[in-house]
């Protein structure tokens, strides 16, 4: 089956679920695979990414996989600041996170198999959502959060280095400079790292001056 025709059907499927964004606060416009929340200084979306015809489950239409975007523009701002250089500009003008919803889960895969019958699909997803992605989602609506989540270890986030250049960030944004040095030494004092990251911690050490 060809992929915009999957694409169709995949939207008709995400169609039936509109009603329990939308009371969680998320748009979605017509034909489009990505659900949207704007809260005061925050953007969320969650993505509907599929992969079609995947040849590792055969049978499988499509291979459904949530993924979630978090866009702090007030923390994406300072780290242009000394990172633009180590995380492409896409990146930076578009989100702090992006990252599969489902990535720690327990929840198995999304595979569509009939295009006449995806009622089962639906009901997972819609569980998947409730369970994984609303809550996280809840638990992110300030840079005050992402900072509580990164304090706590949090499990659902992949905390790779970009993360770190971003927490970083929104030290600086809540005015714990300490915190903002601590996280960027702890991440990157090895030596390999360090001269990756040297201007990193120029920016830092100027801030002092």
């Amino acid at each position: 089956m060809l992929q915009k025709n999957i694409k169709q059907v995949i939207i008709s499927l995400i169609s039936e679920l509109d009603f329990y964004f939308v009371e969680n606060g998320f748009l979605r416009r017509s034909n489009s695979l990505t659900y949207i929340r704007k809260l005061d200084g925050v953007t969320q979306n969650v993505e509907i990414v599929f992969f079609s015809n995947p040849s590792y489950h055969p049978g499988a239409l499509a291979h459904i996989y949530p993924h979630m975007q978090i866009y702090i523009p007030s923390v994406n701002g300072i780290t242009k600041e000394y990172a633009s250089h180590l995380i492409p500009s896409k990146w930076l003008n578009q989100f702090i996170i992006r990252q599969p919803i489902q990535i720690y889960s327990n929840s198995g895969g999304f595979y569509l198999l009939d295009v006449n019958d995806y009622e089962s699909l639906k009901d997972h997803l819609l569980d998947f959502f409730e369970k994984n992605a609303i809550p996280l989602f809840n638990d992110l609506m300030s840079e005050k959060d992402y900072l509580l989540l990164y304090e706590n270890k949090d499990k659902r986030i992949i905390w790779d280095d970009n993360q770190y250049l971003y927490i970083a960030a929104a030290y600086l944004i809540n005015h714990d400079l300490n915190k903002a040095k601590l996280v960027i030494k702890n991440r990157f004092s090895k030596k390999g790292s360090r001269n990756k990251y040297k201007e990193v911690f120029e920016y830092f050490d100027n801030l002092e001056k």
